[in-house]
């Protein structure tokens, strides 16, 4: 179990602008999340073309966060494995 003051990763997002809107609102509702580029070069200003964007919050303001960017994981479930995720949209 984490504790409040714990990152938990919220979101996955898969390209910088998407990162900025979820950003924007979770700010807009008093939310201060961290966002991290995957890119290996990043830290050097570069991007690559396969970035990913993990956006975190503390673990106290995880359940409105998820309210608020419309997910409906619940706080402590683990999130599906990728394999899972395309298995999902295929059957859909």
């Amino acid at each position: 179990m984490a504790r409040p003051d714990d990152l938990v990763r919220l979101a996955v997002a898969s390209s910088e602008l998407e990162a900025l809107i979820l950003r924007d609102a979770l700010e807009q509702e008093g939310i201060r999340p961290l966002i991290r580029n995957s890119a290996p070069l990043a830290y050097l200003g570069g991007d690559a073309m396969f970035a990913t964007y993990a956006v975190f919050v503390l673990a106290r303001d995880e359940k409105r966060a998820r309210w608020i960017i419309g997910e409906s994981i619940q706080p402590g479930d683990p999130e599906p494995a990728f394999e899972e995720q395309q298995e999902t949209a295929a059957t859909d």
